[in-house]
């Protein structure tokens, strides 16, 4: 069974009020055909930072963390101070990765118990994983006019 876990960075523009002060233009194609979108329509701009495929893992720190269970296909905002979390447990895990308390900083910070005999490309690929998903949720995505949304598919 798949599953793949979507992180997303919903940013409020309001072009259609001047108020809001957007200028630019956008030039989108699509196989290089132009898409019409028209700049003074556009509400959001929704940017996909992280997604994880086969990420049981974060799957199972979202359920201990999140107030609500996450549904197939539902999405899910994250607050501010669950996305700090996050983004502190992945920087923990990434800074002891090659020391000897590293599977107890795994099972503490994401909840993620490592099998001890995983091979090393499949540590490489989580460590990777979770490197992604430090950078994804690094307090410099933020915004005063953004949110970050969550969405898994299986």
């Amino acid at each position: 069974m798949g599953l793949d876990i979507y992180l997303s960075k919903k940013t409020f523009i309001g072009a259609m009020f001047k108020s809001c002060g957007i200028t630019g233009e956008i030039r989108l194609f699509k196989r290089g055909k132009k898409i019409p979108i028209k700049l003074d329509r556009v509400s959001y701009v929704i940017e996909d930072i992280f997604q994880g495929s086969k990420t049981w893992w974060l799957y199972h720190w979202l359920e201990i963390e999140l107030p609500e269970s996450l549904g197939n296909a539902e999405e899910q905002e994250i607050s501010e101070p669950l996305m700090d979390r996050l983004h502190d447990a992945c920087v923990e895990v990434l800074a002891h990765r090659n020391m000897t308390d590293f599977r107890e900083v795994c099972k503490e910070k994401l909840h993620c118990e490592l099998k001890p005999d995983i091979s090393e490309e499949a540590l490489n690929n989580f460590l990777d994983e979770v490197d992604e998903l430090a950078q994804a949720t690094d307090p410099s995505e933020k915004t005063d006019d953004a949110v970050f949304i969550v969405s898994a598919s299986w």
